[in-house]
């Protein structure tokens, strides 16, 4: 079976306004409400699938919003995964789809491997921010999904600029099993951090601007 890696942009600050969610505005309070609709629907679709997390992404949710998030569910972890999501969508672009893999985990540690061997330096490889979870502005722990899916990473746009770079450097000494891979990776930054750095100083520009990565399946 495979998975699905899609990503959107988003600021981290706006994603962890909700986690706790406290002294909102009123277009804030709409969009609370907007993600508990949101929420219940998701978990409608689990209900019709016979999934059970043993935690609703409803409750999920209103857990994350509290600012806590210590089931004792076994897959609870599924559940914050899913309500963070949520979250996420909310405040972020439309999603895009980077591409669909049998095994997103085996990719890019071998896509790390490669680029390492290539000359990228760490901190620039992607497996550590794809699969890298919640943004570090949320100030308590949300567990992982016991089966690793859905999962959730963050780039941050100041960091996808250099990685780009340094990828397309060494694009001709990564093996072709990888190589195409890797393009669309570098697609997927080069569409946003272009107009990132292109717009600093605008009304909408933010520090803190990141390309979020959603993995399902």
């Amino acid at each position: 079976m495979s998975k699905v890696v899609n990503y959107s942009m988003a600021n981290r600050g706006e994603v962890a306004r909700f986690l706790p969610a406290r002294n909102l505005s009123a277009d804030e309070s709409r969009l609370l409400e907007s993600m508990r609709k949101r929420a219940r629907v998701r978990q409608d679709d689990l209900d019709a699938q016979e999934v059970d997390w043993g935690l609703s992404v409803q409750d999920a949710l209103e857990e994350l919003i509290a600012g806590r998030a210590d089931s004792t569910a076994p897959y609870a972890g599924s559940a914050y995964y899913a309500a963070l999501q949520i979250v996420i969508d909310h405040n972020a672009s439309d999603p895009s789809t980077l591409a669909s893999y049998r095994s997103p985990i085996t990719f890019f540690s071998a896509l790390d491997d490669a680029l390492s061997a290539a000359g990228v330096q760490a901190d620039l490889l992607p497996y550590q921010y794809i699969y890298g979870g919640p943004p570090a502005e949320i100030g308590f722990r949300i567990p992982r999904p016991l089966e690793g899916s859905p999962e959730i990473g963050c780039w941050p746009l100041a960091k996808a600029g250099p990685a780009m770079e340094a990828y397309r450097a060494v694009l001709d000494r990564i093996d072709a099993d990888l190589r195409y891979g890797l393009e669309e990776l570098i697609k997927a930054l080069e569409s946003w951090f272009s107009e990132w750095a292109e717009g600093q100083g605008a009304w909408w520009w933010a520090e803190d601007g990141s390309i979020f990565f959603s993995i399902t399946g």
